[in-house]
C-alpha cells in the first residue's frame, strides 16, 4: 500500500520538527558555556519553516481525511515555535527555556501523532461495537 505524498510530507516534517526541537535542547545545554549561539538561532528558525511545512501538510491531509486534531496540533506548534523566535529576539532567556522544553515535548507529541493515528476511519463504526 503506497501512502498519499500528503500524509508521507506530514509524517517527515513533524519527525523532523522532532528531531530539529531535541536538537535545539542539546544546543541549548552547549549554550551555557558559552559558544554554538549562532548555531541555536539558525537551528532555531528551520525548525519553525520546517514546523509550518508540517501544518499546511495537516490542513491537507485534514481536508481528505477528516482529523481536525492533528491539524490544530501542528498550527498550534508553528505559532509557538514563531513565538520562540520573538522571545529569544528579545533575549528573554527563561521564558525562552520553559518554552522550549514544551515545544519539544509538542513535537515529539505531534510526530507520534502523525504515524499513529494519521486519518479517520473510512467507515463509520458499527453501534454493536460501541455497546
Amino acid at each position: 500500500m503506497t501512502k498519499s505524498p500528503v500524509l508521507l510530507t506530514l509524517q517527515l516534517s513533524a519527525l523532523v520538527t522532532a528531531g530539529l526541537a531535541l536538537l535545539q535542547t542539546v544546543l541549548g545545554f552547549v549554550i551555557v558555556s558559552g559558544s554554538w549561539v549562532s548555531w541555536h538561532g539558525d537551528v532555531g528558525y528551520l525548525t519553525f519553516v520546517v514546523s509550518l511545512v508540517a501544518a499546511v501538510a495537516a490542513f491537507l491531509w485534514m481536508r481528505r481525511s477528516g482529523n481536525k486534531g492533528i491539524f490544530m496540533h501542528a498550527a498550534g506548534m508553528a505559532v509557538l515555535f514563531l513565538v520562540q523566535v520573538g522571545l529569544a529576539e528579545m533575549e528573554l532567556k527563561w521564558v525562552h527555556v520553559v518554552l522550549g522544553v514544551l515545544l519539544l515535548l509538542g513535537s515529539a507529541a505531534l510526530a507520534t501523532l502523525a504515524y499513529r493515528r494519521p486519518g479517520a476511519l473510512p467507515e463509520p463504526v458499527s453501534p454493536d461495537r460501541l455497546a
